[in-house]
């Protein structure tokens, strides 16, 4: 038995149960040994699901990115959004705190230099890159199992209360039922990565307005 063999198994194991039916006894029972030996190779459960994360995280760094700074944070975050719906345990296990893989790892500073690329600071890009995340993850954890099913509840509310007095509502639910929850994680990506980005285009020419002004008041000053 080996260290890659556990976390093979585990994975499968994961994919095909999820993490709440996940545990060392049975991971054990699926190798055909104690849990006792599997604590000897990867140390606690924790500490095996961050061996796993890793494994899962290995294929980032080989994403082909675009060189637009824009569209490489659209695509490495489109990437990891594939990841957390065919696999949704890992969602449940990121929702923990827990930091992810090595990959993972990469793939935010990958994001966080594209950021700065756009003319945002470390700092701001930071704050960008978490709003990112936040709504990658959300996204994925608040899809409904059974979407015919929720809609139709939406819509029985609706009609209980009175449709005519949430016009809008109505409206953008009607719009956004031809998007499937690809399209409009893509497109609310897109919105987000904008309007960051646009908000430091106005930054620049604030302050660029702003020295202009001190230059003519300085100007006039001499004159």
């Amino acid at each position: 038995m080996t260290r890659t063999l556990i976390v093979d198994v585990a994975r499968t194991h994961l994919d095909n149960a999820g993490i709440e039916n996940f545990s060392m006894r049975a991971l054990a029972a699926a190798i055909g040994v104690t849990p006792m030996a599997i604590y000897r190779h990867v140390g606690d459960r924790e500490q095996l699901l961050g061996l796993v994360l890793d494994d899962v995280s290995a294929p980032f760094p080989d994403i082909e990115l675009p060189a637009d700074p824009r569209e490489r944070i659209a695509t490495l975050l489109q990437a990891v959004f594939e990841v957390l719906v065919s696999q949704r345990w890992i969602a449940e296990v990121l929702r923990t705190g827990s930091p992810g893989g090595a990959g993972a790892l990469w793939l935010v500073d990958q994001i966080i230099a594209a950021a700065t690329e756009t003319g945002l600071s470390h700092t701001e890009a930071l704050v960008m890159y978490r709003a990112l995340w936040s709504y990658t993850l959300g996204s994925v954890l608040t899809v409904e199992t059974n979407k015919p099913a929720a809609a139709a509840t939406t819509q029985q509310k609706l009609d209980t209360l009175g449709s005519e007095e949430f016009p809008h509502l109505v409206a953008a639910l009607k719009a956004t039922d031809m998007l499937d929850r690809h399209s409009a994680y893509h497109r609310g990506i897109d919105y987000l990565i904008r309007g960051f980005c646009s908000q430091q285009t106005h930054d620049v020419r604030d302050g660029i307005a702003n020295r202009d002004a001190e230059d003519a008041g300085a100007s006039s000053a001499v004159g």
